[in-house]
């Protein structure tokens, strides 16, 4: 009886487990569910086309079965990207960092910036965050600036040579200078600028129908007073210096991101000067001395141009130029009087000149294609043979004979322009 109770007690819990096991078994088959069919192995079974797939039941609760895989960590979306030497990377979610080591040379050394503005180009990503090799590198242009250069020659010596009236000095005189450049890659470039001809004179003369007009001019041996006699107790007496500067360049130049630029390259500078002193007596005779010189510069020379913004559309700026030259210089010394040559004297020489210009201004952009600028710029040169420095008040045979090149100038002057890029 008792072994019969066990039997009975054994298939009944037997039952009710098989039971348990066949409803669950039968909860699997029939549910369905949207998950990730790469699961379906999990099941022992083949899964349903598409993207249907099973899930757990648990009771009253329903689980549904994904692929892990599919999902990004925390760590992973807070992950930093290096993309300067992957060709391809995406910007979102991610701290992207450029670098210019994978532009190779496609890019022609130049990377663009991160700011797209008018100073470095475009970013290395594209609005939709895709990565573009090394940026996109900017578009090539032209410039061409026209500018008015208004400017004063300070000579180191003036030519007076009437002891009874003195010249004066230069005023300022306008003269062009106009620029044209490309850039074909954002850093890589050439330009060509032309400035001139300035042309500064001044001039004085004195007229007394009674005479009494007297020259600083002696005579030195062997010249005597006779040679000199239409430049004394005169009745009419004139002085005229005239100075022409004039030059040109070729440079080729490294831009960077716009706000600097640096240039090397060959200039030419042409320099002259002419000095006439007029004289007449009271019987009609005239004299007339004459110093003409001729400055050929040749040469190399550096640069640099700086701009710094100071507010949207404003920048102020730096301007400088060094230069070695060569300088081919003539000279032709001639006094006459009477009607008498007294003095012929032409000679020539070459010389190691220098020239340097130094410059600032403030320029405002109206939009991406026009630019105007107001400056102010100093030039010196040395090593130039002026007309002053061929006479003396001495005269001799040997005068003007031998060029004296040690002289030198300075430039001075404001400068307005406008530039056009396109």
């Amino acid at each position: 009886m008792k072994i019969h109770s066990i039997l009975k007690h054994f298939s009944s819990t037997a039952a009710r487990n098989l039971a348990v096991c066949g409803l669950l078994a039968g909860t699997l088959t029939a549910s369905d569910v949207y998950a990730d069919p790469g699961l379906r192995s999990v099941f022992d079974g083949p899964a349903a086309s598409g993207t249907a797939t099973k899930s757990l039941v648990h009771g009253d609760q329903s689980f549904r079965v994904v692929n892990a895989s599919g999902y990004q960590s925390r760590a992973e979306s807070n992950s930093v990207a290096t993309v300067g030497h992957m060709p391809e990377s995406s910007a979102a979610g991610a701290v992207v960092q450029t670098s210019c080591h994978s532009c190779g040379t496609s890019c022609g050394g130049a990377c663009g910036s991160s700011y797209g503005g008018g100073y470095g180009g475009y970013s290395a990503m594209n609005l939709s965050g895709e990565y573009g090799g090394c940026g996109i590198a900017c578009k090539p242009y032209w410039y061409v600036r026209g500018e008015a250069v208004y400017m004063e020659l300070n000579s180191s010596d003036r030519a007076t040579f009437s002891r009874n009236f003195a010249l004066d000095e230069f005023d300022f005189e306008f003269a062009p200078r106009i620029t044209v450049g490309s850039v074909p890659d954002c850093v890589h470039g050439w330009e060509a600028s032309f400035v001139g001809p300035l042309e500064w004179d001044m001039g004085a003369s004195l007229t007394n129908g009674a005479g009494g007009i007297d020259t600083l001019l002696v005579p030195g041996a062997p010249i005597v007073d006779a040679d000199l006699s239409t430049f004394n107790d005169s009745v009419f007496q004139a002085q005229a210096y005239q100075a022409e500067y004039w030059s040109i360049e070729a440079n080729k130049t490294l831009i960077g991101w716009e706000v600097a630029k640096i240039l090397f390259g060959a200039r030419y500078i042409d320099y002259d000067e002419l000095y006439n002193y007029n004289s007449q007596d009271a019987g009609g005779n005239r004299g007339l001395l004459i110093s003409d010189v001729e400055n050929s510069l040749f040469g190399l020379q550096v640069g640099i141009d700086l701009l710094y913004p100071v507010s949207c559309h404003g920048s102020v700026d730096f301007r400088g130029r060094a230069g070695g030259y060569l300088n081919f210089a003539e000279s032709d010394t001639r006094l006459f009087n009477a009607g008498s040559t007294v003095v012929a004297n032409i000679d020539e020489d070459t010389e190691i000149a220098g020239v340097f210009e130094l410059g600032t201004g403030y320029s405002y952009a109206l939009g991406e294609m026009l630019t105007l600028r107001a400056g102010f710029e100093v030039w010196y040169v040395t090593g130039l043979a002026t007309a002053a420095d061929q006479i003396s008040p001495v005269v001799t045979t040997n005068f003007g004979r031998s060029i004296q090149m040690d002289d030198d100038i300075f430039i001075t002057g404001l400068t307005a322009s406008a530039q056009f890029k396109f």
